[in-house]
């Protein structure tokens, strides 16, 4: 733990810091001054602080108490005192401190407060980011199940990521479940006082993106009545998820770097920086290498967030689990009575799903609510989707892109020219069983066959 003793004694000060075993961190402070200038330049875990401070009579340590519940509300107070008197007790309990103790006190007393204070500390930090998550959803353990390979593949990297505390960058396409993947992760470390930050920097406007990130001291700008907390303060002890993370702009991405490389963050309008102490988990669904070459993200910063990778599989190919998704947002969506009749089970199987997991949910939401009866049929989910049918199978069938739906081609090029090829590699990889073979086959280098495959499939060399 990060500790902070307040005392205006010298003596008293650093026999207590002579008490405190490693690896707890200790630090001084012997005014209120001095104590919320550390308290502002590093989080602190625990404060034990005297009530009287200096030689007047006002109870300074009250007030410091009070500073420390306001503005770090995870900080455990523990309120030091020579005069054992009930109504300081409930002075002190009613500003904000867990305990009382009165001086002197032996190592055995200290000793029991240092085993109990990691428990209230965790207990404090979970009651703020329930505060911090009201109004949205809480994050809930979840556990993920899957019949296929590939998935089953991405879930074992995950455990094995499991209590490294190192950062995690989460690639894929749009739609593919990627925060659900990020909360898979918290949930792996087993312990849900760790916060669980989430932050779309997509839909942070740019010019409040370093406040909403790293906080704010009061006055640091029109508008900044208090100080404020950022993300990563509130994530402190747990994770900080940073959804389109390539979004951000440049320089701001300069200053994640620093606070990723250093474990400082610089709030607006404060100079010194402060340690929190979070893991960043990250995730896009862009070629962080392109934009690279674009000089539109940063090199060294994409080293810093990538010491692990998890890149998750498209629905397409993970069709074995198509049906079960299908079947769990008819139970989790209240659709209990719904069923899908044989043909649409077809078409859930055979259609592309561009939008991935996303895509599957809402088209399966909406039908829920139109159908007539309870089993729904391909008329019921076809008009919810991006493409009434895999584009590919149109071509093959009809052997002219003239014939096919034009709503099915519109704003899709990219996607359709993809799907055809993975559906022609996946072909000549199945017909001759390598991809030396396939190579020759479809008369392309072997090295090329394998750089295609890869990329369709979304999978970074």
């Amino acid at each position: 733990m990060r500790i902070l003793i307040v005392d205006d004694e010298t003596l008293v000060r650093k026999t207590m810091q002579s008490q405190i075993p490693a690896p707890h961190v200790v630090s001084l402070a012997d005014s209120l001054d001095e104590a919320l200038d550390v308290l502002d330049k590093q989080l602190i875990d625990l404060v034990f602080t005297d009530l009287s401070l200096d030689e007047s009579e006002d109870r300074v340590g009250l007030q410091l108490i009070q500073e420390i519940s306001k503005n770090y509300p995870s900080t455990v107070v523990v309120a030091m005192t020579g005069h054992d008197e009930a109504h300081l007790v409930e002075a002190c309990m009613k500003a904000g401190a867990v305990d009382y103790l009165v001086k002197p006190f032996d190592t055995k007393t200290l000793t029991q407060v240092l085993r109990k204070a990691p428990v209230l500390h965790r207990l404090l930090r979970k009651n703020q980011t329930l505060k911090h998550q009201a109004g949205s959803k809480l994050v809930t353990h979840i556990n993920l199940y899957t019949k296929s390979p590939a998935f089953k593949a991405v879930i074992e990297t995950a455990k094995k990521i499991r209590g490294s505390g190192q950062s995690v960058l989460i690639r894929g396409e749009s739609g593919s479940g990627k925060e659900v993947m990020a909360q898979y992760l918290w949930s792996l470390e087993n312990d849900d006082s760790r916060p669980f930050i989430a932050v779309n920097c997509g839909a942070i406007p740019s010019h409040l993106a370093e406040s909403e990130l790293f906080g704010h001291k009061k006055g640091a700008f029109t508008g900044a009545t208090e100080n404020r907390a950022g993300k990563f303060e509130s994530a402190d002890g747990g994770d900080l998820f940073l959804d389109e993370l390539a979004t951000l702009s440049m320089d701001l991405q300069v200053k994640l770097l620093r606070a990723l490389s250093s474990g400082d963050i610089y709030p607006v309008g404060q100079d010194v920086g402060r340690k929190v102490n979070c893991r960043t988990i990250a995730a896009t669904n862009e070629n962080l290498e392109e934009l690279i070459k674009e000089k539109k993200f940063r090199e060294d910063l994409f080293f810093r967030i990538k010491k692990f990778t998890v890149t998750l599989p498209a629905l397409r190919e993970r069709k074995e689990d198509i049906l079960d998704l299908a079947h769990e947002f008819l139970r989790s969506g209240n659709y209990r009575e719904k069923s899908f009749s044989p043909k649409a089970e077809e078409l859930l199987l055979t259609y592309s799903w561009p939008g991935n997991i996303r895509e599957l949910k809402s088209a399966i939401e909406v039908a829920c609510v139109l159908v007539d009866g309870d089993e729904i049929q391909p008329s019921d989910l076809t008009p919810h989707l991006v493409q009434s049918a895999p584009v590919y199978e149109e071509v093959i069938k009809n052997n002219s892109i003239a014939e096919i739906d034009e709503k099915a081609l519109e704003g899709r090029y990219s996607h359709v020219v993809s799907e055809f090829e993975l559906k022609l590699i996946d072909f000549a990889m199945k017909k001759k069983g390598s991809e030396s073979a396939a190579a020759r086959y479809l008369g392309i280098p072997r090295s090329t066959l394998g750089d295609l495959r890869r990329r369709l499939q979304g999978i970074k060399k």
